[in-house]
């Protein structure tokens, strides 16, 4: 293992730094998840995504409260852990405007009613010091993001669907999923930022609204590059290098994302680790080792993807994440792990 791994800290390795993971709760600041998406639409086939055929074979009851459930994340689980998770409300490419704009609503509206009904347990969270006053009172802290905006076109919806989703307290969002929509093209399609998506950019960062260039396409990304005046985030994307996905990361992306003092998220679907999609605990290693060797000790965080995509086995359900960090600690020492885990997020929405 160790000679596929050109970062690795050896000296770091020490009893006590690893004896103090016993005395208190593993950090873990993830940058995106699907489980919004996932119970708020369950039994429902009418609407695009795949979530309901994915669990059709879930009762409802076992599907609808982000307390409990059989999904990969829930409150119930993470309260082994410090955690701050962002939520995502993932809007699918097919829907537009008005549609997209229903389909928003339902998903932040289960969020809302659900954080309310589950507040001994989760605190809704905008940026990183209130995540630490969440901990505080032993509780979950969770993070409004978006992932899609195709609800959002250059007519006269604009204005108040912008400031609808900015009192929804969004924190970060992408602009488009895989194909396009009226901001950008993603991953699958052509063209960069439109000049609708260039305005709709500066308004997102004078919100304080953080950019998530995960599904953007190089051109968009180079489009962004040229007029991002904050720092930016790839939410859930690996690094190409080391595996070559068109949704992961090149070098050169890797590296001006670490210019801007933005993040990358590690996504844990196996499909983005490795081409066999039977992601081992090495495919991580060597992402994670990518990365650290390309942008640094800074960049490198958590975007799991959880319940938004297949996930190896052994890191499922989200308490397996301690076996991550234990990974990525033995091979990389403890600090490494905790920022990766938690610390280079939290700067990032600290910032």
């Amino acid at each position: 293992m160790d000679e596929l791994l050109k970062y690795s800290r050896i000296e770091e390795k020490d009893g006590s730094q690893m004896g103090k993971l016993a005395e208190n709760k593993i950090r873990v600041f993830d940058l995106h998840c699907d489980t919004l998406d996932r119970l708020a639409l369950h039994g429902d086939f009418s609407l695009p995504g795949g979530f309901a055929e994915r669990d059709a074979s879930v009762p409802a009851v076992r599907m609808s409260s982000l307390q409990d459930n059989e999904a990969h994340l829930s409150l119930n689980s993470m309260q082994n852990f410090h955690w701050c998770q962002c939520f995502a409300a993932y809007v699918p490419d097919e829907l537009k405007g008005e549609a997209a704009w229903q389909f928003f609503r339902r998903v932040t509206n289960y969020w809302r009613e659900e954080a309310a009904r589950c507040s001994d347990l989760l605190v809704v969270v905008r940026n990183s010091t209130e995540a630490e006053e969440a901990f505080a009172t032993h509780k979950t802290a969770g993070m409004l993001t978006v992932e899609g905006l195709s609800f959002l076109e250059d007519d006269s919806s604009f204005e108040e669907r912008f400031e609808a989703m900015v009192a929804a307290g969004v924190r970060m969002t992408t602009l488009v999923w895989n194909n396009q929509n009226a901001l950008a093209s993603g991953s699958k399609a052509f063209g960069g930022l439109t000049a609708f998506g260039k305005r709709v950019v500066l308004s997102l960062e004078d919100n304080n609204i953080a950019i998530d260039v995960s599904h953007l396409n190089e051109e968009g990304f180079k489009d962004l590059l040229k007029i991002a005046r904050k720092p930016f985030a790839a939410s859930h994307s690996n690094a190409f290098a080391a595996c070559a996905h068109p949704r992961n990361l090149k070098d050169w992306q890797l590296k001006e994302i670490a210019a801007r003092g933005g993040v990358v998220g590690l996504n844990y679907f196996e499909g983005f680790l490795c081409e066999s999609g039977h992601a081992t605990p090495s495919d991580v290693l060597r992402h994670v080792d990518h990365i650290l060797n390309t942008a640094g000790e800074e960049v490198l965080a958590l975007g799991s993807d959880y319940d938004g995509s297949d996930v190896p086995a052994w890191l499922e359900p989200c308490t397996k994440v301690v076996d991550l960090f234990n990974l990525i600690e033995r091979e990389f020492g403890t600090s490494i792990a905790r920022k990766i885990f938690y610390e280079n997020a939290a700067r990032f929405f600290r910032n």
